[in-house]
């Protein structure tokens, strides 16, 4: 059993709950790709969280302050018993262990995605005119695809692009960036996938929502649907892209279903190129090998999309093509591709 690092942060959740030591049990969690640690608490014939974010300066206010809005816009998320931003603390209500993801199956699969859609058409309603939340805006999309030019590109699979292949790279990144910021914005949960779901009582409970973000309607979407941890036949993807326009009010999207599944691929490219660099990086700066078997499916996520729009969008063709010229080659003979083959 591993225990808080210190006596300062036991006497605070003691203090929170109105216990003494001798009442208070303490199990660590795994944790997830952030700095944060997590224990779970026992205490009075019941259990509940510790989160220890001392290390992410604000996180807790913003995971307080995201909690209600979820809360308010229909979202089941984990209620907030206590929190201090000073210290990173807060104590959470015990949602248990067992994620979405190992419950997937073909039987399983779309009931459960039926009822995660129908929590995002819910937050998607949400009124962010008072939301303080930033915005998904281009700089920020921009961010986040540079990433993978230097965690991915660079530092893991050691190569320096040509010029051209930069270029390209620029025309896709704006292509890109364009079409998120062309779409309607809403509430984000920003990692709404299986292993942030969990399932509780028959009921699906959204955490880790601190990074929320007022962005495009198709993210959040697009996270569930294309799963980094999970792969669906495209068929079945289609299919549910479909119905959650339908369950979408009007003026949240565009006037045809093939111009928001459009909307939905292309934002799933620009978070796939993102997530190849932040799996990377958890690999190569913050010691977490795990995300590296994921690698192979992110990239099929890219390859897939730049295949299906390679016609209609010059940027994705041209991409595509040094892509396979420059950069296939170099992670095919990477372990961490070659042992999911």
């Amino acid at each position: 059993m591993q225990k808080p690092n210190s006596e300062a942060q036991l006497a605070w959740i003691k203090t929170q709950l109105g216990l003494n030591t001798a009442q208070v049990q303490l199990d660590a969690l795994a944790g997830d790709a952030s700095l944060r640690r997590y224990y779970r608490i026992y205490a009075n014939g019941g259990s509940c969280i510790f989160a220890d974010a001392s290390a992410e300066a604000g996180v807790t206010h913003t995971f307080a302050y995201c909690a209600t809005i979820f809360a308010n816009a229909g979202a089941r998320v984990p209620r907030l018993l206590g929190w201090d931003d000073a210290l990173g603390y807060s104590l959470q209500e015990d949602v248990g262990d067992q994620q979405l993801l190992p419950l997937l199956g073909s039987e399983s699969v779309d009931q459960y995605y039926r009822e995660a859609m129908q929590i995002l058409v819910r937050v998607a309603g949400a009124d962010t005119g008072a939301i303080k939340l930033p915005a998904y805006d281009a700089k920020r999309l921009q961010t986040e695809l540079d990433v993978c030019d230097e965690w991915f590109v660079h530092k893991l699979l050691g190569i320096s692009p040509s010029q051209e292949f930069r270029r390209a790279k620029q025309a896709l990144d704006k292509t890109l960036v364009a079409s998120a910021a062309a779409q309607a914005p809403v509430l984000v949960h920003r990692d709404f996938h299986s292993r942030n779901l969990m399932v509780m009582n028959a009921e699906l409970v959204a955490i880790d929502f601190q990074d929320a973000v007022i962005g495009p309607v198709t993210y959040d979407l697009v996270s569930l649907l294309k799963d980094c941890y999970c792969t669906w036949p495209r068929a079945q993807v289609v299919a549910w892209v479909e119905e959650f326009y339908g369950m979408l009010d009007e003026h949240l999207k565009p006037a045809t279903v093939s111009a928001f599944l459009r909307d939905f691929d292309l934002m799933g490219l620009q978070r796939h190129i993102k997530v190849l660099g932040v799996f990377a990086r958890l690999y190569l700066r913050d010691g977490k090998p795990g995300y590296l078997p994921d690698l192979p499916r992110v990239i099929a996520y890219v390859e897939e999309a730049l295949a299906l729009y390679c016609e209609s969008e010059p940027s994705l063709a041209e991409f595509r093509g040094l892509w396979a010229e420059q950069i296939r080659p170099v992670f095919e003979q990477c372990d961490w591709y070659k042992t999911c083959e």
